[in-house]
């Protein structure tokens, strides 16, 4: 059986305010090497124009590549409303791949983190999902219902979830070539509602992102007991034929 988790699009450096300080650009394709990935994605948190430079700024650190690995400069965008995304299609342009978030309800405010109720945050989840659909340059959706410090748990925000419309937006990704995120952080910590979710995305016959969102190189390749593991990913239907291959979407940008 070949390895499931081959790619991770979904990592973070010392570039981010969240990065861990080891969480070198090079340390980052250290770890990557010693997962046996095939790629990986460094995606720098692009919240407001004063991170911009962080691909740059990336890129500047790896002046080569390894031969036994593809490195992807990228970055995490951010939907602050539905038709307003953190970075235009120009900069967009400047990535090799583009994950966004459109759960990072803190990044809109706390009025909006700690002043919404449950139905409301699920609402304002799904239209900032079909925001960053609508974009265009979305290849990745992060971490589907996954709301930093917010009193509701992503049990409760996927189980409010109001399923036709999370279909129609899965479906909707799927014909656009958008993919979901799947992190087995999620399924380790909440298997039933993680299950049910991933498991609508591939129904959908949207293509999965297996990542780490990793802050620091030893969860890179999701790697570490907070993560399931590749039988228990396989366990809910997920195959290879199912994952996203970056090199089939993007170009890498010069």
């Amino acid at each position: 059986m070949s390895k499931l988790i081959r790619t991770d699009f979904h990592v973070h450096t010392k570039h981010s305010l969240c990065g861990h300080p080891d969480a070198t650009p090079w340390a980052v394709v250290r770890a990557a090497q010693d997962a046996e990935l095939e790629a990986v994605g460094i995606t720098d948190h692009l919240v407001t124009p004063i991170n911009f430079d962080r691909p740059r700024l990336v890129r500047e650190e790896l002046p080569e590549e390894p031969d036994d690995l593809r490195v992807y400069v990228g970055g995490e965008a951010e939907m602050h409303a539905r038709d307003k995304p953190s970075i235009s299609r120009e900069f967009a342009a400047s990535l090799d791949l583009v994950v966004f978030s459109a759960s990072h309800l803190h990044n809109i405010g706390p009025h909006v983190l700690h002043g919404l109720e449950l139905a409301e945050m699920v609402s304002l989840i799904l239209d900032l999902m079909w925001g960053a659909i609508e974009t265009g340059y979305a290849d990745i959706i992060a971490h589907p219902f996954h709301v930093p410090d917010c009193r509701f748990p992503f049990a409760e925000l996927v189980g409010a979830a109001d399923e036709v419309e999370l279909m129609r937006i899965a479906e909707t990704a799927a014909e656009t070539g958008v993919a979901m995120e799947c992190n087995p952080r999620f399924l380790r910590a909440a298997p039933e509602a993680a299950t049910w979710l991933f498991q609508r995305f591939l129904e959908a016959g949207c293509k999965l992102s297996i990542a780490s969102d990793s802050h620091h190189p030893r969860g890179v390749g999701c790697r570490g007991p907070e993560f399931a593991t590749e039988d228990e990913l396989r366990a809910i239907g997920i195959t290879e034929e199912c994952l996203l291959r970056i090199e089939e979407r993007v170009t890498r940008a010069s």
